[in-house]
């Protein structure tokens, strides 16, 4: 085999290592995140339906995927209720909350607004470390947080 190739061939090998060597090592929701005794009494079920964990401005969030299953209008609101879902797609938790229409929300990866929500949209919600709080996306200072209506 001549330089070239070898070169070539050791390039093409390095490449992906070097690619791999710059990404942010994956976080596990088991190893890396502490939900707080009053969202772990709340939600007991929560170590199994978390799916990631990312880094925002210092703090630790934990992404948890929910497939919306009714849809209500309540005073100018809409009262969204969602199935939480463990890692295998399967329910653990109904919560409902309340958002008004205009707010938004990324559902299946585009953005939209809560208004134009349909029965079995998946979407991902984010709950800071030691807090009990839910949110539409990581990043306290920039959200509010999703008011609970009702936890069946």
């Amino acid at each position: 085999m001549g330089i070239r190739t070898t070169l070539t061939l050791l390039g093409l090998t390095l490449i992906p290592m070097l690619a791999m060597a710059g990404d942010e090592p994956k976080m596990s929701c088991v190893n890396n995140f502490s939900f707080s005794q009053d969202f772990l009494h709340r939600h007991p079920n929560a170590g199994g339906a978390c799916r990631e964990v990312k880094v925002k401005d210092g703090q630790k969030w934990a992404r948890f995927d929910a497939r919306v299953v009714d849809l209500q209008e309540k005073d100018k609101n809409r009262q969204v209720t969602v199935e939480f879902l463990d890692t295998a797609g399967r329910p653990v938790e109904t919560i409902g909350f309340i958002a008004p229409p205009q707010a938004r929300v990324v559902v299946n990866g585009r953005e939209m607004t809560y208004g134009a929500l349909g029965k079995g949209d998946e979407l991902s919600f984010w709950i800071p470390e030691r807090r009990a709080g839910i949110y539409a996306a990581p990043g306290v200072t920039q959200l509010k947080e999703v008011v609970v209506a009702r936890i069946d």
